[in-house]
C-alpha cells in the first residue's frame, strides 16, 4: 500500500515539472511529513521469536505438569504472569514500546493457558466458553494497560473462540448474542487510536463476522442480505472518505468493508426473493454483480488502493463464472466469452490511455 509520503513525492515531481512548486522546496516539504511506521525484518523476527518462546514455555510446563506438585504449578503460573507484566512495565518506562507490546502479548497467552491449567490443579470443572471469554477480557485489559496491539489481537481471537465454543452460532433467532459485537468495534477503535495495521485488519474482519451473525439470526431471504450489503457499502464509502482525508489505516477498512458488501450481495443472489422459495436473483443479479465489481475495480485504481482493486478483480472473475454457470455454457463457449471480454477491456484501456495522452 502506497504511503501518504510516497504519494506526495509523486505529486511533487509532477508539480515541479509543471512549474507549480519550486524544485528547491521539495526536500523541505518532504522533511515536514513524518515517515510511516513499518515493521522491519529484525522486529518481525523478534515478534516471531517472542511468541514461539511463550508457547515453548507453556508447552514445557504442560509436559511436566503431572510430576510437578500443585503449589509449585500454581507458583510457576503466577510468577510467569507477574514477571511478564513487570517486564512490560519496565520496557514501557524505559521507552521500549516494541518489547512491552511483545511481553504483554505473551502475558495474555500465559493467562489463557493458566485458566485451564489452574482448573486442572484444583480439579475445577469449568466452562470452555467462559474460559475463552475470560482470557479474551484479560487480554484486552492488558492491551489497554500497556497499549499492546498484540494483546488486543490475542483478545480478539479468544473472544472468537468463545463465540464458537459449545454453541450453534448460526442457529437462527435462538442463538446467543456473541461477545464479538462488543469486541469488534473496540478493536477498531484501538487500531485507529494506536495506529496498528494488523489490528485494523483483524477488527475489520471481525466487523464482517458480526454482520454475518446478524444475517444468520434472520430468515434466509435475499432482502436481508441485500440490506446488509448496502449497509456495508455505505461503511466502505465512509472509510473511503476518511482515506481521502489521509486518516491512518482508513484504507484497510475501505477494502474490508468493500469485500463484505460484495460478499453479502453475492449471497443474496442465491437466496429466495420476495418470499418465492423457488426463485433467486438469476442472471439479472449476476449482471448487477458484474457491474458492481467493475465499479469497485475502477474505484480501487482511482484511489490507488491495491486491496480494493484486488477485491474488485476477484469479484469480477467470480461473477463471470457464476453467470456462465447460469447460462449453462460449455468450456468452448466460455473461452469465447472470456476472449471477447478480454479484447473489450484491452480496447477500452487503450482508448482511455490515448484520450489521456491527447493534447
Amino acid at each position: 500500500m502506497t504511503s501518504y509520503k510516497d504519494r506526495v513525492k509523486q505529486d511533487l515531481d509532477r508539480w515541479i515539472a509543471e512549474g507549480f512548486v519550486s524544485a528547491d522546496k521539495r526536500n523541505d516539504i518532504l522533511a515536514a511529513i513524518p515517515d510511516s511506521r513499518r515493521m522491519d525484518a529484525a522486529t518481525a523476527l523478534a515478534w516471531v521469536g517472542g511468541i514461539l518462546l511463550g508457547i515453548a514455555i507453556i508447552a514445557f510446563v504442560a509436559a511436566n505438569w503431572d510430576v510437578t506438585p500443585k503449589l509449585v504449578r500454581f507458583a510457576i503460573l503466577l510468577v510467569a504472569f507477574l514477571g511478564l507484566a513487570s517486564g512490560a512495565a519496565w520496557a514501557t518506562h524505559n521507552g521500549r514500546p516494541t518489547l512491552s507490546n511483545m511481553l504483554l502479548t505473551i502475558a495474555s497467552l500465559d493467562f489463557a493457558a493458566s485458566i485451564g491449567l489452574t482448573g486442572q490443579i484444583f480439579d475445577i470443572a469449568g466452562d470452555p466458553r467462559s474460559a475463552a471469554y475470560s482470557a479474551g477480557v484479560a487480554a484486552f485489559a492488558l492491551a489497554a494497560a500497556g497499549r499492546s496491539t498484540g494483546a488486543a489481537l490475542a483478545g480478539l481471537i479468544f473472544i472468537a473462540l468463545g463465540d464458537f465454543t459449545d454453541r450453534s452460532w448460526f442457529s437462527g433467532s435462538d442463538s446467543e448474542t456473541p461477545l464479538m459485537l462488543a469486541a469488534a468495534p473496540l478493536s477498531a477503535y484501538l487500531a485507529l487510536r494506536w495506529g496498528s495495521a494488523a489490528l485494523a485488519h483483524a477488527a475489520a474482519a471481525a466487523i464482517i463476522y458480526c454482520f454475518g451473525w446478524f444475517a444468520a439470526k434472520t430468515e434466509a431471504e435475499a432482502g436481508v442480505f441485500l440490506f446488509i450489503s448496502i449497509g456495508m457499502g455505505a461503511m466502505a464509502l465512509g472509510a473511503r472518505w476518511f482515506h481521502g482525508q489521509d486518516r491512518p489505516f482508513a484504507g484497510i477498512f475501505y477494502g474490508w468493508f468493500t469485500l463484505g458488501a460484495l460478499l453479502f450481495f453475492a449471497i443474496a443472489g442465491y437466496l429466495p426473493w420476495f418470499g418465492d422459495q423457488s426463485g433467486n436473483g438469476g442472471i439479472a443479479h449476476r449482471i448487477v454483480w458484474l457491474a458492481g465489481s467493475g465499479g469497485v475495480l475502477a474505484l480501487g485504481r482511482a484511489d490507488r488502493q491495491a486491496l480494493v482493486t484486488t477485491i474488485g478483480v476477484l469479484s469480477f472473475i467470480i461473477a463471470i463464472c457464476a453467470l456462465l454457470s447460469d447460462l449453462g455454457l460449455d468450456l468452448l463457449a466460455a473461452a469465447g466469452i472470456f476472449l471477447i471480454c478480454s479484447v473489450a477491456a484491452l480496447v477500452a484501456g487503450l482508448m482511455l490511455r490515448n484520450r489521456k495522452s491527447a493534447p
